[in-house]
């Protein structure tokens, strides 16, 4: 297949670069996507979901993964208001926010072994 030129005007070309070209809800949803793209954070989420809050501590015998791994990842969903933290004494839980976003994660049920 041979692309023969534009088919729309300048103008209509025109605009939909300027329609185009800033278009933060846009970015942000695509940030969102690549964010929960990563199946650890995704699983972090789904967790989250079910507990309501976890230590990394926990996470990381869940997952399999190193604490520093676990922390990261966490880092990231802290980064985009999907988790918070909060402190009881000297452990960190953690736990989701009401981000709009996660709305489009849809809820699954882990099976149980």
């Amino acid at each position: 297949m041979r692309c023969v030129g534009p088919t729309l005007s300048e103008k209509e070309l025109q605009n939909l670069q300027d329609q185009y070209l800033f278009h933060p809800e846009m970015e942000e949803c695509a940030e969102f996507y690549n964010l929960i793209s990563n199946p650890i954070r995704l699983k972090i989420i789904h967790l989250l979901r079910e507990k309501k809050a976890v230590c990394v501590c926990d996470l990381k015998d869940i997952f399999g993964v190193t604490a520093a791994a676990v922390s990261q990842h966490l880092a990231k969903l802290k980064a985009h208001r999907i988790a918070k933290s909060t402190k009881q004494g000297q452990t960190v839980f953690y736990s989701l926010t009401d981000h709009p976003f996660l709305s489009l994660i849809p809820v699954q049920k882990m099976s149980q072994k």
